[in-house]
């Protein structure tokens, strides 16, 4: 009997697809292998003996997902399982099933329900007869007749015969950019280049047409247009730039009153130090701040003073002071530095000469190296000598300071 393959449902791509009929189960197989049959294209016309079974698999993406070893990226499939059953009126259904991952199309469950089907109805002896092929996959690849484009192995389709064979893409060329203000075809509003993209015509023409994303629906809901979408970009940078204007304004404003403040502490400043200047302290509160270690051996304080002076005002006063701890200085010999004391008359100038001082660890003894001493077998000498028995030779810088007679090589 005469039979039209069911044909891939509208959005789904070819390589996804696939029907065959039914002649038996092969369990040594995996996947799709499992079925044994003759593969035949969609839309095909064929004559099949009565009572064929035919299934038909339908994959299509549906989200990406990450390799968890690699990260790469891969899409992930469904899978619509159907079989068919020929009878005097055609195809018809017997049974169907959507799987949420195309790996499980031909699990346990789907081998055990074809199994079934196929002793309710055995395949039915008698030749299978191709009467007209719909589509032929390319076997090799080739350019496209329409667009001049690469067409890879089994993702385009063949037309013509003989010496006027041509391949072509599958269903539609793909498409590119859209220029911008050109009209869709789907709605005529004139489109921005990132909403839309533009489709050959296979009319011969050689036109590209534009056409908006088809998420954004256009036929259904009007969108703005790109003279709609540059005047309101335009409105945009302009209000924009009218808010930068107004924060540059609310800057300059800032820093001025800033400055304005900062010469008014000045004044007053250069007066309370003109007013003191010459007055004797009579007594000194003083009050660390903040101490901190510079080194191993060396510390930094900030300390507050509140000075009372002769007239019997106070005024304050702040020193940044750098010494060692633990050790008093006396002046004598391999006595430790006494340290450094900085006078500051603001606690902005103090805080900036204390937050400059950082920590600076003491750097390791340095091992000497050359050759070894010939008088005390120490390593680094350098130095040529002759020892009590003029014996030439060479010593480090420690031996180098004794006289002949206290040196010996031998």
């Amino acid at each position: 009997m005469k039979i039209t393959i069911p044909a891939i449902p509208a959005g789904l791509h070819p390589a996804g697809c696939w029907r065959r009929t039914l002649a038996g189960l092969d369990t040594e197989e995996r996947g799709g292998r499992v079925a044994r049959g003759h593969f035949l294209g969609p839309e095909d016309v064929v004559d099949v003996p009565s009572g064929t079974l035919i299934v038909a698999v339908d994959k299509s993406t549906v989200g990406w997902a990450n390799h968890y070893r690699t990260g790469e990226e891969y899409p992930m499939k469904d899978a619509v399982v159907t079989v068919y059953v020929a009878r005097g009126e055609g195809l018809a259904p017997l049974w169907s099933r959507h799987y949420r991952q195309a790996k499980s199309a031909f699990g346990a469950a789907t081998l055990k329900k074809i199994a079934r089907l196929l002793d309710e109805h055995p395949p039915p002896a008698g030749p299978i007869a191709m009467l007209r092929e719909a589509r032929r996959p390319n076997a090799k690849a080739g350019t496209c007749r329409w667009c001049d484009g690469f067409v890879s192995v089994q993702l385009g389709h063949v037309t013509g015969h003989g010496d006027d064979v041509q391949v072509e893409h599958y269903e539609q060329c793909p498409p590119r950019i859209a220029r911008d203000g050109q009209p869709c075809a789907l709605c005529g509003v004139t489109v921005a280049s990132r909403q839309a993209k533009s489709y050959l015509r296979r009319d011969g023409s050689g036109e590209w047409e534009a056409r908006h994303d088809r998420l954004l629906h256009c036929e259904s809901s009007r969108l703005p247009s790109f003279e709609e979408l540059q005047a309101a970009a335009q409105k945009r940078r302009a209000e924009e730039a009218k808010a930068q204007q107004r924060r540059e304004q609310d800057r300059a404003r800032r820093q001025a009153k800033k400055k304005a403040k900062e010469a008014e502490q000045e004044a007053a400043h250069r007066a309370e130090q003109a007013r003191i200047e010459g007055l004797a302290t009579t007594s000194r509160v003083s009050r660390e701040l903040y101490n901190k270690a510079l080194s191993d051996h060396l510390r930094a304080c900030l300390m507050e003073h509140t000075d009372t002076l002769e007239d019997g005002t106070t005024t304050m006063r702040w020193t940044v002071e750098e010494y060692h701890p633990g050790t008093g200085f006396n002046g004598e010999d391999y006595d430790p530095d006494p340290g450094t004391v900085r006078k500051h008359t603001r606690l902005a100038d103090a805080r900036r000469d204390y937050q400059s001082l950082m920590w600076e660890p003491t750097p390791p003894p340095r091992r000497p190296s050359g050759p070894r001493c010939d008088n005390c077998g120490a390593a680094g000498a350098h130095n040529e000598r002759h020892d009590s028995s003029g014996i030439r030779g060479i010593v480090c810088n420690s031996c180098d300071r004794d006289e002949d007679v206290m040196l010996s090589f031998a």
